[in-house]
């Protein structure tokens, strides 16, 4: 039921996305490095590329009225590569840890058969205190079951808040996703680098991509990090 709700989602939505653009473009720069193989091959032969997008509240959509980040990679793609096919399932859990996430893994991949996965982790982690070893174990237990279900991976780290703030717990998380993502080879979208720069430097910017409760992403927030989403498989596929 989940798969087919976010499939006619992203049907809905396919002329609004496309034509939506992030209106604070330092936010939505691809990062570079990982690989994603089956993509990258899927992509170039105008395959079907399935998506499951994992994780917590914004993967499920939190501040953006139906219309969060992943219901907007699919034609964010499809703008850029109008050959390109492709089916995104939106399995999010508001206040899910990654242990939680990790939990379903197996069987979500086992329903859906994706492609590729990406999996927006840690602002939970952080904000309930779970330690830097558990996270990591996590991530690297998290990864294998991709990789044994046959998928890509693609990890989207926390982001940064007003609740980040003050606090080191979400740099930490951040740091060990990315370790574990280069340590894989997975590809890592740096969202919390990404808005702790935009809070230095245009503060304002920043706020407007934060929700009321100074902790989750607003619509334009959703609509940014979806385009750094969409950007970084596109360029991972093209190296």
């Amino acid at each position: 039921m989940i798969g087919r709700l976010a499939l006619a989602l992203v049907a809905a939505l396919v002329p609004a996305a496309a034509e939506a653009a992030c209106s604070v473009a330092s936010i939505a720069t691809p990062t570079p490095g990982g690989a994603l193989p089956q993509t990258t091959q899927r992509l170039r032969a105008h395959q079907t590329l399935k998506i499951l997008a994992i994780g917590s509240s914004t993967t499920a959509g939190y501040g953006a009225a139906g219309a969060g980040f992943a219901t907007q990679i699919g034609p964010l793609i499809k703008a850029r590569v109008p050959q390109a096919s492709i089916e995104v399932v939106v399995s999010g859990v508001p206040a899910e840890t990654a242990s939680g996430a990790a939990r379903r893994l197996q069987a979500e991949i086992a329903a859906h058969r994706p492609n590729l996965v990406i999996w927006q982790l840690g602002t939970n982690d952080a904000n309930f205190g779970v330690s830097p070893e558990s996270l990591r174990a996590t991530v690297a237990g998290g990864l294998a079951a991709i990789r044994a279900g046959g998928a890509d991976a693609m990890l989207v780290d926390p982001q940064f808040s007003r609740w980040a703030e003050g606090s080191n717990a979400t740099a930490v998380a951040a740091r060990i996703i990315a370790e574990e993502g280069a340590r894989n080879g997975v590809p890592v979208v740096r969202r919390f680098a990404a808005m702790q720069r935009l809070a230095t430097t245009n503060r304002g910017a920043f706020d407007g991509l934060i929700s009321w409760d100074g902790l989750h992403l607003s619509p334009a927030g959703h609509a940014c990090m979806a385009e750094q989403v969409a950007g970084t498989i596109l360029g991972t596929a093209r190296r």
